[in-house]
């Protein structure tokens, strides 16, 4: 019987561990951290879309993961494409790409966030068909921690 219990209770699993940001090794560089959380509809959860930091290719994006990239100081672009630009892998994802431009200090950590919901002006029953509205958004860095909790780095 107290196997049995000791078993169960195994299965119950852990508490998350807090997602904590790694800071940038160098000092004149800081981090941004691009990640697509839960969604309530897992709205183009099977889709991987492409992410070029500043026009080079760094990774894909995949539902639930991150991408941590250390930066130098300055304004850089995110994009995220479908159209893959690496040899090493191939993006999924369909649609317009998207841009967003940030600001990094040194030391700073920014947080950017994939939003992909239903647009519920388009689908609707005389425009059969499944549209999306599709951001990257800012973070705050509390918001972004407690949403990164129960995502893993993405592996391309």
């Amino acid at each position: 019987m107290l196997l049995l219990s000791f078993l169960i209770s195994g299965c119950a699993g852990s508490p998350d561990v807090p997602f904590q940001p790694e800071p940038a090794a160098t000092a004149d560089s800081g981090r941004i951290y691009v990640y697509w959380p839960a969604q309530g509809w897992r709205e183009k959860a099977d889709e991987a879309g492409e992410v070029q930091l500043d026009g080079v290719p760094v990774g894909l994006l995949r539902y639930k993961t991150y991408i941590s990239l250390e930066v130098p100081a300055g304004v850089h672009e995110l994009r995220l494409t479908g159209d893959s630009q690496s040899p090493d892998w191939v993006a999924d994802w369909e649609g317009d790409d998207r841009f967003f431009e940030t600001r990094v200090k040194p030391g700073d950590i920014t947080y950017v966030r994939l939003l992909v919901k239903f647009d519920q002006t388009k689908n609707t029953l005389t425009n059969p068909g499944m549209s999306y509205v599709v951001q990257l958004l800012p973070r705050s860095a509390s918001s972004a921690r407690a949403e990164m909790s129960r995502l893993k780095p993405s592996s391309n």
